[in-house]
């Protein structure tokens, strides 16, 4: 008789009961490093790339275009010169539409602190009234919450304004700064 194709598992992982509070303050602790070090990272290798102000508005290299083939080549070059000042004007972008939607602020700040919340609560639950809660009914509410709150704070709208205004912003400046003298040379080389 053939062997099983699998290995079976000899213990059930299921029942192995919840991790202690050192595992899942360790798991927490690794959790807020990876955002951090996303953060980290972020800032390292695409904001360390921000041109000074002066160059990003130079009015002597802005320019209209003379065709197609000179507008791919300026979306080349300044797409890649400028991203750590494109992602500056991105988030911009993003922080306005939020200052501007309380509603969608009010919701953004809700869920994270839902989660702040629900991730503290210990294994055994929390009691509201008569009832105990686990973590992940209360996710489930917390989900529950937030697709009502993120449909009325017209969520999917401000996504697509801040796409839009986004890449008329960014592409108009890459179209209109003519290429630094260093493109040129690269050309040549």
């Amino acid at each position: 008789m053939a062997a099983p194709a699998y290995t079976p598992v000899a213990t059930n992982p299921f029942t192995g009961g919840f991790p202690s509070s050192d595992e899942a303050s360790a798991a927490a602790s690794s959790a807020a490093n990876f955002g951090l070090g996303y953060l980290q990272k972020l800032r390292e290798e695409r904001l360390s790339s921000l041109r000074p102000a002066g160059e990003f508005f130079d009015r002597n290299r802005f320019s209209l275009p003379s065709g197609f083939a000179n507008v791919t080549s300026r979306f080349n070059y300044n797409l890649n010169y400028f991203q750590g000042n494109y992602l500056l004007m991105f988030l911009a972008i993003t922080a306005y539409s939020l200052i501007t939607n309380l509603l969608l602020m009010f919701s953004v700040a809700f869920v994270i602190g839902g989660m702040y919340f629900i991730n503290r609560i210990p294994p055994e639950g929390v009691r509201i009234g008569s009832n105990t809660y686990q973590a992940g009914q209360l996710k489930t509410i917390l989900i529950g919450i937030s697709v009502v709150l993120f449909f009325f704070s017209s969520t999917i709208g401000t996504v697509f304004w801040v796409v839009g205004a986004s890449a008329v912003t960014i592409l108009g400046h890459a179209a209109v700064m003519q290429e630094g003298v260093e493109g040129e040379f690269a050309s040549v080389v």
